[in-house]
């Protein structure tokens, strides 16, 4: 098994604090969204002090083969009984605790949607104690320009501005290197196809599938500033499953077309349920890390309720460090 180390380092980057004997570790990646890690500490430990762990203050790393692997926030610890459990997210969730102050205007004449989720980032990190250590020089363009208006009196999240803005129509995949800590995005999409990948009874431990139709809805209302209403519906999902609908708000978009955007995405993805695999399997075999997110892997998986033979796209997986054992939880969804 490849060697893997935890340490802590001071918000924003910079040397390791300590080194811990941690078990339990769990660390894992989302797309679009932030990662998570989780883990335990013996309490007697002498490294096991607030001076070398605290929540909010410092993040945790994880290396793996000489090569950082995750680096995060941690944001929780709970002492129960004679060990100290540890909770924290990836880079991304810094996102989480930034808000737009000011009015911030975008218009589709001068500025790419990287530009303006660049901007966004750069807003906050320009604050007084508002540098969390991301690197936003290395950002290009896209080639689609966007109009936004962010409101001074909306106090909108960073994190939910920039997941708004990847998710309309010809948006983008984005994500934060934990080596450099560079903000990465990826237009049209991150991932490739790899017919090099086949997940089967081989190498698949557990096979789980989820799939829950209480968030489906084929017909999308959607409310926006100064009363705005703008609707959209799926025939097909319409005919399937009749006419469920769902509601989305956003009370800082006034422009017709950007509100169409909104309607036309949630449309795309709730207008049929989620369908959700989740595949536990061994390390070697493909090799962690040889496949990331938004590759579309080969599932082969015979099942009496509905058998898999097809490319999803990895939109998740996590890895288990525990007791110098390791393996991987990914999550799929068709294509």
């Amino acid at each position: 098994m490849p060697d893997t180390i935890l340490y802590t380092q001071v918000r924003g980057g910079g040397d390791p604090i300590e080194e811990f004997p941690a078990d339990g570790v769990r660390y894992g990646f989302r797309h679009n969204r932030p990662g998570s890690i989780s883990f335990t500490l013996p309490l007697d430990h002498p490294k096991t002090i607030q001076a070398n762990i605290e929540e909010g203050v410092h993040e945790v790393v994880v290396e793996r083969k000489d090569a950082v692997a995750f680096v995060g926030p941690v944001l929780t610890v709970k002492e129960d009984a004679d060990i100290l459990a540890v909770g924290g997210e990836g880079l991304m969730g810094h996102l989480r605790r930034m808000h737009i102050t000011e009015t911030l205007v975008f218009s589709a004449s001068t500025d790419d949607q990287f530009d303006i989720a660049r901007g966004l980032i750069e807003h906050h990190q320009d604050k007084g104690g508002g540098d969390f250590g991301i690197d936003t020089t290395a950002v290009t363009t896209s080639g689609r320009k966007r109009t936004r208006n962010y409101f001074r009196e909306a106090q909108k999240k960073v994190y939910d501005a920039i997941v708004e803005l990847s998710e309309v129509d010809d948006g983008f995949d984005f994500d934060f290197n934990p080596l450099t800590r560079g903000f990465d995005l990826f237009y049209p999409r991150r991932g490739r196809r790899r017919p090099d990948l086949v997940f089967d009874v081989r190498n698949i431990r557990k096979f789980d599938r989820r799939r829950d139709a209480t968030g489906q809805g084929s017909q999308i209302l959607g409310k926006f500033a100064d009363e705005l209403i703008v609707t959209g519906q799926d025939s097909g999902a319409v005919a399937k499953y009749g006419l469920t609908q769902r509601v989305i708000t956003h009370q800082d978009v006034s422009v017709v077309a950007t509100a169409t955007d909104h309607v036309t995405d949630a449309l795309r993805v709730w207008k049929d349920v989620p369908n959700l695999v989740v595949l536990t399997v061994n390390a070697i075999d493909p090799q962690l890390f040889t496949y990331g997110l938004g590759d579309e892997v080969k599932v082969k998986w015979d099942s009496q309720y509905e058998t898999i033979n097809e490319f999803q796209r990895l939109i998740g997986f996590d890895v288990i460090w525990s007791a110098g054992n390791e393996e991987a939880v990914l999550y799929l969804e068709p294509l």
